[in-house]
């Protein structure tokens, strides 16, 4: 059977052409959308790759920042060690000081001279006590200064006519009933002395077991 088009072909025509306008939107409407979707996904990754990556510096910023306090803390701890270890070895260093300053003390005590006092003020001491004359107290003073120990040695004060045991009486013819006359000490003629030395200190090497000098310590 023939087919009669009834309608004019110019109608068909825009209805075709219609239909293929409204396809092509709707096609071009999708590609856009999934464009959009396509690049919405890769942000989002990315934004959350960065979120993740941002998370994980401050975690370790967090780890580094506690080392750095434990890294502190162990300074800090190495500093007091060492320091406690300074403090040893200076005790250690300085503990034969005080048996050679006496013996060297002794060793300077000249005769015809003894003392009554003897103070030290940190590294200064002071000797007080009586000599046959004041050369003697010179010669105590040349002494102290040729020991290693000590130095700078001077004599603060001297004076004489100092008794060495209590004020004797006015000798005279007259003697009391029953009072004997005190007896006269060579010490009455002493001068007395006030003489300051200063303690020295010498740095001096310590060795091991083959002799080679490991340590410098200020004595």
């Amino acid at each position: 059977m023939a087919r009669i088009n009834l309608l004019p072909w110019r109608q068909e025509e825009r209805e075709r052409r219609n239909k293929e306008f409204i396809t092509l939107v709707v096609a071009v409407t999708l590609l856009a959308l999934l464009a959009a979707f396509a690049s919405w996904s890769y942000f989002n990754n990315e934004l959350d790759e960065q979120l993740d990556a941002n998370a994980l510096i401050e975690q370790e910023n967090a780890r580094l920042d506690k080392a750095l306090v434990e890294i502190d803390s162990l300074e800090q701890r190495r500093d007091d060690i060492v320091s406690r270890m300074q403090v040893i070895q200076d005790l250690q260093g300085r503990r034969p000081v005080p048996v050679r300053l006496w013996d060297d003390l002794a060793k300077a005590m000249p005769p015809a001279l003894y003392l009554n006092n003897l103070k030290r003020e940190g590294d200064v001491l002071t000797l007080t006590g009586l000599a046959d004359n004041p050369n003697i107290v010179s010669s105590l003073i040349r002494n102290l200064d040729s020991s290693k120990w000590m130095g700078n040695s001077a004599v603060s004060n001297i004076q004489q006519n100092i008794t060495a045991y209590e004020s004797a009486p006015a000798l005279n013819n007259t003697v009391t009933a029953g009072e004997q006359p005190r007896p006269i000490y060579p010490e009455d003629s002493y001068v007395q002395f006030v003489v300051t030395t200063k303690v020295q200190s010498e740095t001096i090497e310590a060795t091991d077991a083959d002799g080679n000098a490991v340590l410098g310590g200020e004595l």
